[in-house]
């Protein structure tokens, strides 16, 4: 590897490995996959960031192969249940924790179609435009599953609020 191939990949990891990780977690709800899932995830980008000619798309690039490992570490392995870690103590800590939790427990319960979309709209902040080439669909496809997607958590947080 070229030394100036070597500070491209030492940069753009650096830039994107927090996104990256972020991304494997809200996909596959277990820290250990998703630590697996964005090391493989710098792997394949060192292996293929030859053929990126175009930097202008670089980080849909990179949410594209992220997603696509995801799917398919989802497609082999069972799902598992959020970990659970130390928690913050206090009554305030404790009631943004419930919500928070709720709201991952909701989108977990999302078909995996919707899932990706709530993901990259609301977490990667990418507009519909982006997503859709990311995803390889229609534009008017992403903003049906985000109106579809965003329907269903509403729901499920309504029903989950009155158990």
């Amino acid at each position: 590897m070229k030394k100036k191939d070597n500070q491209r990949f030492e940069h753009i990891y650096y830039a994107y490995k927090d996104d990256v990780l972020r991304i494997c977690y809200l996909y596959l709800k277990d820290a250990g996959l998703a630590e697996d899932a964005a090391q493989e995830t710098f792997c394949k980008i060192l292996g293929k960031l030859h053929t990126l000619r175009d930097e202008t798309r670089l980080k849909s690039w990179i949410l594209s192969i992220t997603v696509n490992i995801c799917k398919n570490k989802l497609r082999h392995k069972s799902r598992r249940e959020i970990p659970t870690e130390t928690l913050p103590e206090g009554e305030a800590a404790e009631a943004d924790l419930d919500t928070a939790l709720s709201v991952t427990e909701a989108i977990g319960r999302l078909s995996p179609e919707l899932r990706e979309i709530i993901i990259l709209y609301y977490y990667q902040e990418l507009t519909q435009r982006e997503i859709a080439a990311i995803l390889r669909v229609p534009e008017t496809t992403v903003a049906y599953r985000l109106r579809t997607a965003k329907r269903q958590l509403k729901a499920f947080l309504k029903e989950d609020s009155y158990e």
